[in-house]
């Protein structure tokens, strides 16, 4: 048994996930183990020692995110961001892509794919808390050879980016970057991916991790393997770009920006919160017949939690986001 065997148990995804799993529960029905959707972060660390429960979606909203996979700005996206990453390394068989759970888990499943000899692993980082430290010491033992790009899917007000870029371990590339943050990108356009709707319990067979104590790897709780749709799992393999030097192009957008504010931005942020907290109200920048058109899953999800939205919220431009959502904080 080699080290990385030793360290980390593999993910549906067939990437090593690095965690302390921890008994199996029903994700829908143990709900003393999950903390309340509006519980408020206060930067006490116990915030991280529960996770956030996760959502009962149905076969039909799981067939109609299935159905809206194949997007070619999302492989547009990945090819640019390959070639970014190829344009900084290009022998693939120096480079571990450190997936972070979960968002960056489908995207960094793409890069080895257009990236021959890439690796990838999963590790924990919350904005706040910081990374698994723990894991991230075991990859470097597992991989002492290679060079960490740590993998997200998407930037929002660049937290994560902020946390990587003060670890000095190594680059960040995440899919969709609306405010510049990231070392590396496939687009800075607001799009939506809809892999942002994926659920641990469908996409992952464990919890969102949480925080155990400073000489512990985060811990995740094991779900039932009748709740992961690996159907879906395949379905977004499948889709990955087979040339990512089909367009050469850079992606277009602003340099790095950052202003305060309260509201969740961009559209996949929007989504993650749909997941894993409680929006008030739904804000775009569009008419509700462009945002019907440009985010039509987002606007389900949202009338399945029930949140409502408001439209024409041309004040959004000022935060340069076609998306954004307010959150009921206990």
């Amino acid at each position: 048994m080699n080290a990385t065997e030793k360290n980390a148990v593999k993910s549906p995804w067939g990437q090593p996930v690095y965690a302390r799993f921890r008994e199996e529960i029903d994700p829908f029905g143990d709900q003393r183990f999950f903390r309340p959707l509006n519980r408020a972060y206060t930067g006490d660390n116990t915030f991280w020692s529960t996770p956030s429960p996760e959502p009962d979606l149905d076969d039909e909203f799981w067939e109609t995110v299935e159905a809206h996979l194949d997007d070619e700005r999302i492989k547009m996206a990945a090819r640019r961001l390959a070639r970014a990453i190829t344009g900084w390394e290009p022998d693939g068989g120096k480079l571990v892509f450190v997936s972070i759970l979960r968002a960056g888990v489908p995207i960094a499943d793409w890069l080895c794919r257009l990236i021959p000899g890439a690796v990838t692993v999963s590790v924990s980082l919350f904005v706040g808390l910081g990374i698994d430290r723990i894991a991230l010491n075991m990859l470097r033992e597992d991989y002492p050879d290679r060079k960490i790009v740590f993998v997200d899917g998407w930037t929002g007000r660049g937290g994560v980016a902020r946390a990587i870029a003060g670890l000095e371990a190594g680059p960040l590339a995440v899919l969709i970057d609306p405010w510049g943050w990231a070392g590396f990108s496939g687009c800075r356009e607001d799009i939506f991916c809809p892999t942002a709707c994926f659920t641990g319990a469908a996409t992952l067979g464990f919890s969102r991790t949480f925080f155990e104590d400073e000489n512990s790897l985060f811990g995740a709780y094991r779900f039932p393997r009748k709740y992961c749709r690996t159907d879906l799992i395949r379905a977004w393999q499948s889709l990955c770009p087979d040339d990512r030097t089909a367009d050469a192009g850079a992606p277009d957008g602003p340099e790095r920006f950052f202003r305060e504010t309260d509201l969740r931005l961009h559209s996949n942020e929007v989504c993650r919160a749909l997941i894993n907290a409680d929006p008030e109200t739904l804000f775009f920048l569009d008419s509700e017949a462009d945002a019907e058109e440009r985010f039509p899953l987002l606007l389900k999800l949202a009338r399945r939690r029930g949140v409502g939205a408001e439209y024409n919220r041309k004040d959004l431009a000022q935060l340069r986001t076609r998306v954004a959502c307010s959150l009921n904080i206990a």
